[in-house]
C-alpha cells in the first residue's frame, strides 16, 4: 500500500539541515518574506560552528546554508570548511549570486568543500531582474556566477519568484536558462510576508492567473529532459494532473537552525501556517495536501480553489 503523508512525517527521516546564519542581505528585493526589520539578527561563528556540529551528530546528512545572504558573510569559508570536515554528503548554499561573480571567491568556496548551489534569478532579462532585486547589475553578476560555477563543475539549480512582472515569461526563461546548461528549476509562489505586504499590489499575482504559464514551463521541463522542474507553495488542486511536480506532496525532512528561532520539522510548520475548507474533504489530493497558505487567503481569498473529484489520465493545459 501506498505510504500516506502522516506516516511519512512520523518518520522524521534526518535529511537536511538549513541553516541560516542571519537575516543580512546585500540585495532589496521587492518580494523578500524576511520582516525587514530582522536584518540586523545575525549568529556569531562560534554558535554556528556548534549548530552545524549538532546537525551532523543528529544524522543529517545535508547540509544547506541560506539567509538573508550567506556570501556576504566573512565567516563563510570557515563554516563550509567545518562541515566539509564533519562529512556531510553535500554542503550546499542558496545565495543571490552576487559575490559569485568573482572567480577567486567561486574558488575558495569550492576549495573550502562548496558542491551545490541553489541561485535565486528571477527572469532571463536584466531589465526585470534588477528591477525586482532594486540592485543594478545584479543579473550581470549572475550571468559570470553561472560561468564560474559552471567552470568550477558545481551543482547549479536555480531559484526564482513568481510574480506579475516575471510570471507569463517562464516558458521563455526556462530555454534561456537550459541553454546555459542548467537542467535544474525550482518555481516557488511568495509567501505574503515581510516586504511582499507592502509590494503585493505592485507586483502581487494570484496562483489562478499564473497557472497557465506555470504549466507552459514545467511542460518545457519535460520536453527538453532536463533534470528537475518543481513549484514549491502551489496546492496540487491548481495543478491537477502534474503531483510529481509539487514539492510539499513529499515530506522534506528538514529542520532549519537560525539566530532566533528552531524550527524541527519545516513539514509541520508549514501544515500550522496553512489552511484547509470542508470542501476539501471532497478533493482525491485531501489527504496528501497542506492546504493553501493562511496569508495568500488574506490577500486574495479562497473563490480559486475548487476541489479536485477525479483524476486527470492526461494533464489540461
Amino acid at each position: 500500500m501506498p505510504v500516506s503523508y502522516a506516516d511519512k512525517l512520523k518518520r522524521k527521516e534526518r535529511q537536511l539541515f538549513e541553516l541560516l546564519p542571519g537575516y543580512a542581505c546585500n540585495s532589496n528585493c521587492r518580494f523578500c518574506s524576511i520582516n525587514p526589520a530582522n536584518r540586523v539578527i545575525n549568529g556569531t561563528t562560534k554558535d554556528l560552528l556548534q549548530t552545524i556540529f549538532q546537525a551532523k551528530r543528529d544524522g543529517f546528512k545535508y547540509l544547506g546554508i541560506g539567509g538573508g545572504e550567506p556570501t556576504i558573510r566573512k565567516d563563510l569559508l570557515t563554516l563550509i570548511s567545518f562541515a566539509k570536515r564533519l562529512e556531510f554528503d553535500v554542503i550546499r548554499i542558496e545565495t543571490n549570486g552576487i559575490a559569485l561573480a568573482y572567480p577567486d571567491y567561486c574558488q575558495r568556496l569550492v576549495d573550502a568543500g562548496l558542491d551545490f548551489v541553489k541561485i535565486s534569478i528571477h527572469s532571463h532579462k536584466a531589465k526585470i531582474h534588477d528591477f525586482l532585486t532594486r540592485v543594478p547589475g545584479s543579473f550581470g553578476n549572475i550571468l559570470k556566477a553561472i560561468e564560474n560555477l559552471q567552470r568550477l563543475k558545481v551543482r547549479i539549480e536555480i531559484n526564482t519568484i513568481v510574480n506579475k512582472v516575471n510570471y507569463r515569461s517562464y516558458p521563455q526563461f526556462i530555454n534561456f536558462f537550459t541553454k546555459m546548461g542548467i537542467g535544474s528549476f525550482v518555481i516557488i509562489y511568495p509567501l505574503y510576508t515581510g516586504r511582499m505586504i507592502q509590494q503585493w499590489r505592485k507586483i502581487g499575482v494570484s496562483i489562478k492567473e499564473s497557472i497557465p504559464y506555470i504549466k507552459r514551463a514545467l511542460d518545457l521541463v519535460d520536453a527538453l529532459e532536463l533534470d528537475k522542474g518543481i513549484v514549491l507553495n502551489i496546492p496540487p488542486c491548481s495543478l491537477p494532473g502534474y503531483e510529481n511536480k509539487i514539492a510539499e506532496l513529499n515530506p522534506f525532512n528538514t529542520k532549519v537552525g537560525a539566530p532566533d528561532i528552531t524550527i524541527e520539522s519545516v513539514d509541520y510548520n508549514r501544515i500550522k501556517a496553512k489552511t484547509k475548507f470542508k470542501s476539501c474533504l471532497k478533493c482525491i489530493y485531501f489527504e496528501n495536501c497542506e492546504g493553501i497558505w493562511n496569508d495568500y487567503l488574506k490577500f486574495f481569498g479562497d473563490e480559486e480553489f475548487r476541489p479536485v473529484s477525479f483524476r486527470n489520465e492526461k494533464r489540461k493545459n
